[in-house]
């Protein structure tokens, strides 16, 4: 490097400085020859203490190079992208070609092979150089500017600013401290070690360090097959990389004089011979000359389909914790340097061939360039039993600045705002099965009768003893406005009953709800506390991620085991060393039974929703979500080892996706079956009876009692009776016909229960009469018909084998939510009979009585 002259009026102190500098200069270079006797003689006559103001500091370090980021196709690793602080790819000195040894050697220090780090001729004409005798020439051997490269690096890395600006600051003394260090990196280093160490930190422009990132970026090449004229090239640059670097053209003339020089000096050298000097020199440095690569840094060059989950990556690494440090260093500070320094090997879950499928689904179905609303779509996948992500796709591009165009974006829909930045999304009915998670955990049944009627429920009706919520009047409503009455949980869940889902949570407290929802690994987008009101149990509250959603059906599928989400598996240091990534985090949410009743519920959900249902005897568990006003929809679901949620909705806005409501469908079918395909197997549990019947208990048979005995018998064992106005019934007027709940019904005390006397229309002979289940071979079972609209009743009734033309109507005036619904049935659901029998039903009319129109 050039020294920086004096001016004339400088001289006197130039030349003393320069007498100072030349002597220790003079103990150093001797010191290369015999440092022992060079030191000792030279300290105790001059009484300069050199070597105590001078660092004593030496060593070749590891310079910063690319981190690597691994997928999974076809069960091996590939590569899916790099990123770094320096675009750097370190090379091993049987890699480096000879050309660029020798043109460094030939362009920057001739002698290198025979001095001892500071080559004696060079500090006099940089001493009489800066006296303003001679022209510009500096003292620094290749050595010397290897030392002050890594003294720079080595500070910029730690953030001491100061020391890096010295290091390009003329001076005597820090011109002293890189001979110094130079004689002891000599002295522990072989020459061809210090040639490496100097190709691979110098700086060929920009961010690009290293001969062989520097011939990949410039040349579109490795370093191994550079020419002569190309290796001059990349050396003309390291002198002054900001003005001769090759990336712009105005810095070709400048870079061009110098490679003319290098060549010219390696053939003088003897390195080359007069026929390739001229050969060399006879190409121009121009547009034609280079060959100009794209950076390949970060997600954004990275493997197309896999930039989001990339980016996932890079903030995993750089803010998740391992035994309560950081995953490459104690503290941040030092995991930031680990990265800065990189080199690492990062070996991953994605599934790139699943993820591709996936991203093809999603970009046929939910099109990035839709400008009619701010159109989303996001889906994860998660392996079951592990939590390691297979899955992580959405519709818009990955783009990392905030300045994206309209079909991408910098924000990861699929995570958090710690690992995406997304702030979430409603997740409408799919948070139903938090309340139905809480339900069972409470002991109740999901076959239990439950009053799923509309009803304005008042203030203070839900409790939330962790907020001291006093709730607000709410008045829930179903899709489409429809009515329901009894009703099970399972038939809740399957319809997505608003009403219904409201009644459970008002028997449970709604902090149970959210807090089993956060175990179960559904949290808020935003990493903050749950908004917990009564709505909320129906997904009006708190915005949460596709990850989430996956993470809770994993865990219902899993058997009641939470597993956090895994992205990497394997982490390889430079050295060949294996780092901790995030281990394994598995704890038990809900209990295995519960679990198991779960599965069966949403199993059933899955089986009576064709549309969600995959093909194929797999089996799948699955709920459906949608806020208000079709803004955002979902479906989440699972099989026994691959858990998925998708989200399709507004991005932000709240344009109705209703015509377009089943595009959620058509992805949860399609992604389900990819990865059904690739993990195959598994089963879920056999339901828990005990937990299944939960707290609920058969209601007895009170039929054939008087009235008054009926009720007082139910009221005993702690039931709320309703007597209605009397139907034609076969038993004798005053004698109990049935209940709704019929007898045998899974019940409890707080299931109302309703007791339907006769009027002994339909007694033989005016008496009670009761009829035996006919023991024929050719006797089936009454269907279920409670709940139903009268007309589906009646199918229903038909398609069971029997003559809807013997279906006894008896009308009760319930209110006008449960107009033409059957609220009760006997024989009760199950009971054997013959094609020809009768059966009698309750249906719900208004108050002027009689057929409705139903």
């Amino acid at each position: 490097m050039a020294a920086t002259r004096h001016k004339p009026g400088s001289l006197l102190g130039s030349l003393l400085g320069l007498i100072g500098f030349s002597a220790i200069a003079g103990i150093l270079v001797s010191a290369t020859l015999t440092p022992a006797l060079a030191v000792a003689s030279t300290t105790a006559n001059s009484g300069l203490d050199v070597f105590e103001s001078l660092p004593s500091y030496a060593r070749i370090t590891e310079q910063a190079e690319r981190n690597r980021i691994y997928g999974v196709r076809d069960g091996q690793p590939v590569e899916i992208a790099s990123f770094y602080a320096q675009d750097r790819q370190v090379l091993q000195w049987q890699q480096v070609p000879r050309t660029a040894v020798e043109a460094l050697i030939a362009g920057e220090d001739r002698r290198f092979y025979t001095h001892g780090g500071v080559d004696a001729p060079s500090v006099v004409r940089a001493g009489l150089s800066q006296l303003g005798f001679g022209g510009d020439s500096g003292a620094s051997t290749l050595t010397m500017q290897l030392v002050r490269q890594q003294i720079a690096m080595d500070a910029f890395i730690r953030g001491d600013q100061e020391t890096y600006e010295q290091q390009y600051e003329a001076s005597y003394q820090r011109k002293l401290a890189e001979m110094r260090l130079a004689i002891g990196l000599e002295q522990r280093y072989t020459k061809n070690e210090i040639v490496l160490a100097y190709l691979n930190i110098a700086n060929f422009g920009g961010n690009v360090y290293g001969i062989e990132a520097g011939a990949q970026r410039i040349f579109g090449k490795p370093a191994a097959e550079l020419s002569i004229g190309e290796a001059a090239a990349l050396i003309a640059t390291v002198q002054n990389p900001s003005t001769r670097n090759l990336f712009s053209a105005d810095n070709f003339a400048r870079n061009q004089e110098r490679r003319d020089f290098i060549i010219s000096a390696m053939a003088s050298e003897g390195y080359i011979t007069a026929e390739q000097r001229d050969e060399a020199l006879a190409i121009p440095v121009d547009e034609a000359f280079v060959n100009i690569q794209p950076p390949n840094n970060g997600c954004i060059a990275g493997y197309d389909s896999a930039r989001f989950f990339c980016d996932y990556v890079q903030r995993v690494l750089a803010t998740d914790q391992v035994d309560g440090h950081h995953i490459l260093g104690a503290t941040p500070e030092d995991n930031s340097a680990a990265l800065f320094q990189g080199g690492y090997q990062i070996y991953t879950s994605i599934d790139l061939n699943l993820n591709d499928a996936v991203q093809a689904m999603v970009d046929a179905q939910v099109p990035n360039d839709e400008t009619r609303w701010q159109s989303g779509a996001a889906v994860t996948q998660l392996e079951v039993g592990t939590g390691r992500i297979l899955t992580m796709v959405q519709n818009k591009d990955y783009f990392p600045t905030e300045d994206a165009p309209p079909t991408a974006t910098s924000v990861n829909f699929n995570a958090d705002y710690a690992h995406g930045r997304s702030g979430g999304f409603q997740p409408g009915s799919g948070f139903k099965i938090f309340t139905l998670a809480q339900w069972v955990l409470d002991g109740h049944s999901v076959n239990e009768q439950l009053d799923a009627t509309r009803e304005k429920w008042p203030q203070g009706a839900f409790t939330a003893e962790c907020t001291g919520l006093v709730s607000e009047e709410w008045d829930p409503q179903n899709n489409e406005g429809k009515e329901y009455a009894r009703m099970t949980p399972t038939e809740i869940m399957v319809n997505s009953v608003n009403t219904g889902i409201a009644r459970m949570a008002s028997e449970m407290d709604l902090c149970d709800i959210h807090d089993t929802a956060a175990r179960m690994g559904t949290t808020p987008a935003n990493g903050g506390d749950w908004e917990i009101f009564a709505p909320a149990v129906i997904g009006s509250g708190s915005n949460v991620t596709p990850m989430g959603m996956a993470e809770a059906f994993a865990t219902i599928a899993n058997g009641g085991i939470h597993c956090e989400p895994i992205a990497i598996d394997r982490i390889v240091a430079r050295d060949g060393t294996e780092v901790q990534p995030p281990a394994q985090q598995c704890q038990q949410a809900i209990s295995a039974d519960v679990a198991s009743v779960l599965q069966l519920v949403l199993e059933t959900v899955t089986e009576r929703n064709p549309l969600n249902n995959p093909a194929g005897s797999t089996p799948v568990i699955s709920k459906t979500g949608t806020s208000n006003g079709v803004v955002q929809t979902w479906v989440n679901g699972a099989s026994p080892t691959v858990a998925t949620s998708v989200w399709v909705g507004n991005i932000v806005g709240n344009y109705s996706l209703q015509p377009r409501w089943n595009i959620r469908s058509t992805l949860f079918r399609g992604a389900m079956e990819e990865a059904i395909a690739r993990y195959p197997g598994g089963e879920f549990l056999a339901p828990d009876a005990d937990t299944l019947r939960g707290s609920a208990t058969e209601l007895p048979n009170v039929a054939g009692q008087p009235v008054a005995d009926a009720q007082a018998a139910l009221e005993a064992q702690g039931f709320t009776v309703q007597v209605a106005n009397p139907i034609d019934g076969a038993q004798a007027e005053g004698i109990a016909e049935y209940t709704a709940p019929g007898a045998g019904s899974l019940v409890t005390t707080a299931t109302p229960i309703i007791i339907y006397p006769s009027n002994g229309a339909l007694a033989a002979g005016g008496q009670a009469e009761e009829t035996a289940p006919p023991a024929d071979e050719g006797a089936q079972a009454w269907p279920d018909v409670v709940a139903q609209p009268l007309a589906d009743a009646r199918s229903a009734v038909q398609g069971a084998g029997f003559d809807p033309a013997n279906i006894q109507v008896t009308w009760q005036d319930h209110g006008d939510a449960n107009v033409c619904l059957v609220l009760a049935q006997n024989p009760a659901a199950g009971t054997a009979g013959a094609p020809g029998d009768p059966i009698s039903v309750v249906v719900g009319t208004n108050a002027s009585g009689g057929d409705p129109g139903c």
